[in-house]
């Protein structure tokens, strides 16, 4: 390799280093965003329910004044949190910086600058990805440094999917303690409850409940979801770290290029094992099975 060669790999790997820092920042921003939207939601959501409770309570012949009382200046500040919280994230939706966006002024014809939203930085991130590929698949890295990217590529991956498994395990958790605490109150309600009244209608709300998380859990799986993420996370990080240190499978490779073939291979085949398990989830119950009788 000439020295014009070297020095022409060496800018092209500056410059996709510098292309990996930036599609880090905005997924980092694009994160940011996208909790920004779920507080958002939720604020909406639950403002207007936490007002008709208290509205509700109001009406209600068997709460005393000063039961109504302790739950209702607590119930006001936490209405009143809520709605600025609303407020400040629609009048300030996404994240990161404030940019100017193409083609957006306002009345006087001036530039606007604002936080990029969700949808925005993940058309950012998507434009930079391509650009990154296009960049790796140019002809200027051989095939061994295009291994070595997919390596530490890898290693990302594995913090991708235990987030989404953790993310899976926390719905299924919850959808679990709803699950176990309603099923004992139902009982307990329906247990102590003498013909009609106001527990009747808490029984009621309780089995409905009880009967949505089931059905939620039954229906998209979370547990086994998020159990196939974590495994195949611990799989990866056991074939790089089986790698770095030359063992398993790896310690009979004659070169580093051979182990790395193997490895890429590996992970390759991890990540398609992953997406079949996740696609056969994402199945009718009714197909799921015939599936697994096959």
């Amino acid at each position: 390799m000439t020295e014009r060669q070297r020095e022409a790999v060496l800018a092209a790997n500056q410059e996709l280093l510098g292309l990996t820092a930036e599609i880090r920042k905005f997924e980092h921003w694009a994160r940011v965003a996208r909790r920004r939207r779920r507080l958002a939601a939720l604020a909406y959501v639950f403002t207007p329910t936490l007002v008709l409770g208290l509205y509700a309570m109001f009406w209600l012949p068997w709460l005393s004044r000063s039961a109504f009382i302790a739950i209702s200046v607590p119930g006001i500040a936490l209405v009143v949190g809520l709605c600025i919280a609303a407020i400040r994230f629609a009048r300030n939706p996404g994240a990161g910086p404030k940019a100017t966006i193409e083609g957006e002024k306002d009345g006087a014809g001036r530039p606007i600058e604002r936080r990029r939203t969700e949808g925005e930085l993940e058309l950012i991130i998507a434009t930079m990805r391509d650009a990154r590929k296009l960049k790796v698949t140019a002809g200027t890295f051989d095939q061994k440094t295009r291994r070595l990217i997919y390596k530490d590529e890898a290693y990302s991956e594995i913090e991708k999917l235990r987030n989404d498994s953790r993310k899976y395990r926390n719905v299924n958790n919850i959808l679990q303690g709803i699950l176990i605490i309603g099923s004992i109150s139902a009982t307990g309600a329906s247990g102590i409850s003498t013909g009609g009244g106001p527990i009747r209608w808490v029984v009621l709300g309780v089995s409905l409940a009880v009967g949505i998380s089931s059905g939620f859990m039954g229906y998209y799986k979370y547990k086994e979801r998020s159990f196939y993420l974590q495994q195949t996370a611990d799989a990866i990080e056991h074939e790089w770290e089986a790698f770095e240190v030359g063992v398993g499978r790896y310690k009979y490779c004659d070169t580093e290029e051979i182990a790395l073939k193997e490895f890429v291979e590996e992970v390759h085949r991890l990540k398609s094992e992953q997406r079949k398990r996740q696609q056969n989830l994402e199945q009718p119950p009714e197909t799921r099975n015939a599936a697994e009788l096959q």
